[in-house]
């Protein structure tokens, strides 16, 4: 995973969360790096260390590196062509604020934990098993315990999903970047908020367990 599909479950994120309707329909350039996605907003959830790190992220999702987005064929094909340059053009988006793109219908991430979760690690979660699937060992795979002196206890690990850092699985709180492993709960309402939420989807409160909080 990179700056690019950081950036690009971010923007899914935000729209998700405070403009739903953008989901299925066409923005402009300038209204993605001026109001939905500006570097003050995303660089910390995004994990860009810095301002040339977020426009070449944002040239590439412009672009439609990887078909997160898509759009004019001929604005993109600049775009791609500013990146590829010996000196990258990271800043040629400007010169389309009034472009059309649109997210690519076929890849937006189901809801509940999509920062930072591509396909990889989606496969690893709830959404591998349709509900109702019955999921139980096949006869054959079950194995019989083995009898004698217990070995130790393995801790489970598991991923942060913010940083993708390994951390133990009883860990509340990430070690190296503070995100908050398992749900909380709405200090307003009650409501229960997952890990990654930054407010409340009940009452639109600020979760008050982050790791900037006092």
């Amino acid at each position: 995973m990179d700056d690019l599909d950081r950036l690009y479950y971010e923007f899914v994120e935000i729209l998700r969360r405070e403009r739903p309707s953008a989901l299925s329909e066409p923005m402009t350039v300038l209204e993605v790096h001026d109001e939905l996605i500006p570097y003050r907003r995303v660089r910390n959830p995004a994990g860009l260390r810095s301002n040339d790190d977020y426009e070449l992220a944002l040239s590439r999702l412009l672009a439609g590196e990887r078909s997160y987005v898509l759009g004019d064929s001929s604005v993109q094909d600049e775009l791609r062509a500013g990146i590829e340059e010996k000196l990258p053009d990271i800043r040629r988006y400007r010169a389309f604020p009034d472009a059309r793109v649109w997210l690519n219908a076929a890849l937006i991430p189901p809801p509940g934990h999509i920062r930072y979760a591509p396909p990889e690690l989606r496969d690893r979660s709830e959404w591998r098993d349709p509900p109702g699937q019955d999921v139980s060992p096949h006869p054959d795979d079950e194995v019989e315990p083995e009898t004698g002196a217990a070995e130790a206890p393995i801790d489970a690990v598991q991923n942060c999903p913010a940083c993708q850092a390994e951390v133990p699985g009883r860990a509340t709180y990430c070690p190296f970047c503070g995100v908050r492993l398992v749900p909380g709960a709405c200090q307003s309402c009650g409501a229960v908020l997952e890990p990654v939420w930054h407010f409340c989807p009940e009452c639109g409160a600020a979760r008050a367990d982050g790791p900037d909080s006092a």
